[in-house]
């Protein structure tokens, strides 16, 4: 039981972090600055253009992370409020 409300505590926390005004602005940002910076490279910097890949695909597994905790707590959340 201790595990399944830890689950629902770290979704909830999640939950709380994906909607934070704060990250939410700083994903964008950084996400943004990532862009801007690809789209100003030289056809021959594919180097830095792959890089700059890598980068973004870290910021959207940072998200995708909390994403998936926020819902494997609410899935654990409703198995216990309906019985199971």
């Amino acid at each position: 039981m201790a595990d399944k409300d830890s689950a629902i505590k770290e979704g909830q926390n999640a939950e709380r972090l994906l909607t934070d005004p704060l990250l939410i602005k700083s994903y964008e940002v950084i996400q943004n600055d990532i862009f801007q910076q690809w789209i100003r490279t030289e056809i021959e910097e594919s180097s830095k253009r792959e890089s700059l890949y890598f980068s973004l695909r870290g910021v959207l597994t940072a998200q995708n992370v909390l994403v998936n905790t926020m819902e494997n707590g609410k899935i654990v959340e409703n198995e216990l409020k309906g019985g199971k």
